[in-house]
């Protein structure tokens, strides 16, 4: 496959190969069946992924930080999370295989701080990852992040919402939309699809799975009906519940 872009006015194609090493190359979650799904069955460095979750649901967490899990182990640098709300509980990072002493929670006051911090810690040649939930980005800004991601070699984890104006602009290399799955006492799930990303399988879907009591994580196709696999509740036709009553 080759993927043909224009910079500086001029025309450039790239294999799919190329396209990961001119990124910074690229880390794997050690988890096949979601590694299979993105570009060239790897993240890359050097950009920005999104991590996408619907009104109502909840910021999908658990996700973002298995991304900056997998790529601080196979860099070797920190993780930056964001964290104005004073939301994330370090412990629990720790029971998940964060080490304390490279996790920075950075607290900020206003969106235009968050923005401006955001792009300074993705420039730093230091930090591996960076979670964030970024306001409402403009066209240049989100393209100064993906810039400043390019600069420092780090990799960009935003969580932004699915739908509305809040996320329209964006410069993210993947976009993920995670859901919450039905799960079971011990067991979490979410099910998790690209949504964007050239060369990836885009559209399709797999089941992250934590145990609650071991941390263990395993991924595996999905395989069951998104309304029961979700939890949701289909409604009857009005004449079919005539008919029943």
């Amino acid at each position: 496959m080759q993927l043909i872009s224009c910079h500086d006015g001029k025309l450039l194609k790239l294999s799919g190969d190329a396209l990961v090493a001119a990124a910074g190359g690229g880390f794997s979650t050690g988890l096949p069946e979601l590694d299979a799904l993105a570009p060239q069955e790897a993240f890359a460095r050097a950009a920005l992924h999104e991590v996408l979750g619907e009104a109502g649901e909840g910021r999908p967490l658990f996700f973002a930080m298995l991304l900056a899990r997998a790529c601080m182990n196979s860099s070797g640098f920190h993780i930056v999370w964001c964290d104005p709300g004073g939301e994330i509980y370090p412990p629990a990072l720790a029971a998940y295989g964060i080490p304390l002493e490279r996790l920075l929670l950075l607290k900020t006051k206003t969106d235009r701080e968050l923005v401006w911090a955001i792009a300074e810690c993705l420039r730093c040649k230091g930090i591996g990852a960076v979670i964030a939930a970024p306001p409402r980005l403009s066209r240049i800004e989100a393209r100064r992040l993906q810039l400043s991601a390019e600069r420092g070699g780090g990799v960009g984890l935003l969580l932004r919402p699915a739908r509305g104006p809040e996320s329209a602009c964006h410069a993210a290399t993947t976009r993920w939309l995670v859901r919450p799955a039905a799960g079971e006492r011990t067991l979490q799930r979410w099910s998790i699809q690209l949504i964007h990303g050239h060369g990836g399988r885009v559209g399709q879907t797999v089941i992250l799975e934590c145990s609650r009591e071991t941390h263990h994580i395993t991924v595996r196709a999905r395989q069951t009906d998104p309304v029961r696999q979700t939890g949701e509740l289909a409604h009857r036709p009005a004449a079919t519940r005539a008919r029943a009553g």
